[in-house]
């Protein structure tokens, strides 16, 4: 039985931080965007590799994240997409909510780039619905980008994971 149900709106790509600090200022008005997926080629690879993360910082922007570790590995990658991530229901959530949500995606989708977390899964049954829009908050209907590999759909019973790779829009109402 499922305890717990999550959807995460994913908005990007971003390609660079400075585009990312534009549109946080203009759209992050509520400060809850927690999760970030980072894709990019590491020096000296020609192959794109993913990292998933998340933030809670005092500013609530995922930018600031990236500006206060200069260590951290935005910096080392070139030809990077950012796309940044929030809980649906607007809501702020615990701590403990997001580090589930985290610890879920980086146990099934396995980025290269993430070294913890990937052989934990949650002490709880979860599901993830992961939904992705453009920068201009319209629903991405097609999967063009690396990030949009992880499936629309996770959801672990304590036993097995199960999944579906796409949810496709099966009629339009209005």
């Amino acid at each position: 039985m499922i305890n717990k149900l999550f959807t995460i709106e994913w908005v990007g790509p971003f390609q660079d931080i400075e585009s990312l600090i534009y549109w946080e200022k203009e759209h992050n008005t509520k400060s809850n965007y927690y999760f970030y997926i980072i894709t990019g080629k590491p020096a000296y690879k020609q192959i794109a590799q993913n990292y998933c993360g998340i933030t809670q910082n005092k500013d609530g922007y995922v930018h600031k994240r990236f500006l206060n570790d200069s260590n951290h590995i935005i910096h080392l990658l070139r030809d990077k997409e950012i796309w940044i991530g929030k809980f649906s229901d607007n809501k702020s959530h615990i701590r403990n909510d997001i580090e589930l949500c985290e610890t879920m995606l980086i146990s099934y989708w396995q980025p290269e780039l993430n070294i913890r977390k990937k052989s934990y899964y949650p002490d709880e049954y979860v599901a993830i619905i992961n939904r992705w829009f453009k920068t201009n908050l319209e629903p991405r209907e097609k999967c063009l980008y690396t990030a949009q590999t992880m499936p629309d759909l996770i959801i672990y019973d304590g036993h097995s994971i199960w999944g579906t790779e796409r949810i496709k829009k099966l009629k339009d109402i209005i």
